[in-house]
């Protein structure tokens, strides 16, 4: 997460709502929010979005769980005005909350959230460890950290088909794997972590997305982008796809827990 200059303007949220559904930014939709959620109990639980976007995992957890209060949190202006048009629109101003931060700060109270989630956001945080801390300060003892997020492998080296897709995707990213994010958890103080690997999930979503943008969205696609730009987005898929197949592109879930003091 970031704020110089701006991932995503009023443009690029129109192309990738389109591709992923009102109020997402990255793909899965209401399923892969559920995924994350897992087992968690939302019933009654005060929910911190870190990287909230236009607020679609909000809605979702709005419609659907009896939660007692959501806060979204972003850096970025353009998605938190984005989140609070729809929260009007869908009449959930009242138990849905957005709020513009700080790059990598969160300005709130200690031991104030029962859950945190996070989807795709901490893929913009260069330094894991010192979020999954703030993280850490602001969830209740016993509260839960549950998280997906676009990774890498761990070989600890970048291919030059890895550079040549982050180029073309020209988005402020810091990828991790799963294994550094477990020892950044640890480090943080969290326990009882779960990780699960997403790679081929996403393999077959984002081939399934390229053939929607060539084929039934192009002409969509185009008009909210124009032709050039159409072009651009369908290279940038072409190159993700093969780093998704060689693995070293690896979307994952992981969740964690706040010990209760002792």
């Amino acid at each position: 997460m970031r704020n110089e200059e701006p991932d995503y303007d009023d443009t690029h949220i129109n192309f990738l709502e389109t591709l992923w559904g009102e109020g997402f930014l990255s793909p899965g939709g209401a399923n892969e929010v559920d995924l994350i959620i897992g087992e968690v109990d939302l019933n009654q639980k005060r929910i911190l979005d870190f990287g909230c976007g236009c607020g679609g995992a909000i809605f979702h957890i709005a419609e659907k769980y009896s939660v007692s209060e959501l806060l979204g949190v972003d850096i970025e202006g353009s998605v938190i005005n984005r989140a609070k048009h729809l929260a009007a629109k869908k009449s959930f101003q009242q138990v849905a909350k957005f709020q513009l931060i700080k790059p990598d700060q969160l300005p709130l109270k200690e031991s104030s959230f029962d859950v945190v989630f996070s989807k795709d956001a901490l893929i913009h945080v260069p330094d894991k460890k010192q979020i999954f801390t703030q993280i850490y300060k602001v969830l209740k003892p016993g509260g839960h950290l549950i998280a997906g997020d676009w990774m890498t492998w761990d070989k600890g080296y970048r291919t030059a088909e890895m550079q040549g897709y982050l180029n073309a995707e020209g988005l402020d990213f810091h990828m991790s794997s799963l294994s550094s994010y477990n020892l950044d958890l640890i480090g943080a103080g969290f326990v009882s972590i779960c990780l699960q690997d997403r790679q081929e999930w996403y393999l077959a979503k984002a081939t399934q997305e390229l053939n929607s943008l060539k084929n039934e969205l192009n002409d969509e696609i185009i008009g909210i982008l124009g032709y050039n730009e159409a072009l651009r987005q369908i290279e940038v898929w072409e190159k993700m796809i093969v780093v998704l197949k060689s693995g070293e592109h690896r979307p994952g879930h992981f969740s964690a827990i706040k010990p209760v003091a002792t």
